[in-house]
């Protein structure tokens, strides 16, 4: 059972998504430790995830429609707003002179935690495991997963801002800024209205 969650973990993770889009936005505008600190930021929001999941309180909060649409509005509005920002923001070298730890980490963590997809797929998911998982296991798999979270996005930092392969080196590119932050106002959106459409 452990094995099979992992390649549904895994697939689910190396998929494109928010978390992905936040991570290239991320290298392009502020570097490689910036794409890393939020590499670790969205392993954190992981983490909660599982834990959430695991507990049964994801369950409760996704089976109350207010609660699940708050979640949907709260993190589309959120990564709209990364979107915008880069339009609003100032050149390269002022966001990485301004840019810190915390602040990239909490970036991560926002955009993750407030992911409804993420909180469905791990409900799903420990739906299925919940019988596997008792005494030790209780830890390993939110601890599991929310590492592997982290080193794939920072991998993928090191890979997007790796001088070896400047056909990927994403640093400083202003077309790759500009796509990826419409690709995140136009998940953001998406996120909004499909949560109010399906909520009425």
């Amino acid at each position: 059972m452990f094995f099979s969650s992992s390649i549904a973990f895994f697939i689910a993770l190396t998929s494109p998504g928010p978390d992905t889009a936040i991570i290239i936005n991320q290298c392009s505008r502020k570097g490689r430790a910036a794409g890393i600190f939020t590499a670790i930021g969205i392993g954190s929001g992981i983490l909660i995830h599982c834990i959430l999941a695991v507990t049964g309180i994801s369950l409760l909060a996704v089976n109350y429609p207010p609660v699940k649409i708050f979640i949907s509005l709260i993190g589309g509005a959120y990564i709209f707003y990364i979107g915008v920002s880069f339009f609003i923001s100032e050149s390269s070298k002022t966001e990485l002179a301004s840019s810190n730890a915390s602040g990239n980490f909490f970036i991560g963590f926002i955009t993750n935690i407030f992911n409804i997809k993420a909180f469905i797929f791990f409900i799903s998911l420990f739906s299925i495991l919940v019988e596997s998982i008792d005494g030790v296991f209780f830890y390993i798999y939110p601890i599991y997963f929310a590492l592997c979270t982290s080193i794939w996005f920072s991998f993928l930092s090191i890979l997007l801002t790796s001088p070896k392969y400047n056909y990927l080196n994403i640093y400083d590119n202003f077309l790759v800024k500009i796509i990826v932050s419409t690709i995140l106002c136009g998940i953001g959106l998406y996120i909004i209205f499909s949560s109010i459409y399906e909520y009425l």
